[in-house]
């Protein structure tokens, strides 16, 4: 009923927002590897994949840790765009 509308994408950037008027540096977040229509609204929104979690769920289902950098990452963080 409210998919397509933005609320999500709108939701996310407010929090985004209220990290950064607070100071931190980045935001880290997963996701299932099969929602892909949150790994999209994820990646428009500037997040990269850092690491696949294997098993990550009570489920058995594998994730994605995803982050997005307040400034440029620096050393290991730089390399770790994989998957």
């Amino acid at each position: 009923l409210y998919r397509k509308l933005g609320l999500g994408t709108r939701l996310v950037r407010r929090a985004i927002e209220r990290m950064q008027a607070q100071g931190c540096d980045e935001v880290v977040l997963e996701t299932e590897v099969s929602n892909v229509n949150a790994q999209r609204l994820y990646s428009n929104l500037g997040f990269i994949r850092e690491k696949r979690l294997v098993r990550y769920y009570l489920n058995g289902v594998d994730a994605f840790r995803l982050k997005l950098y307040f400034s440029p990452p620096t050393g290991a963080a730089m390399k770790s765009s994989l998957v």
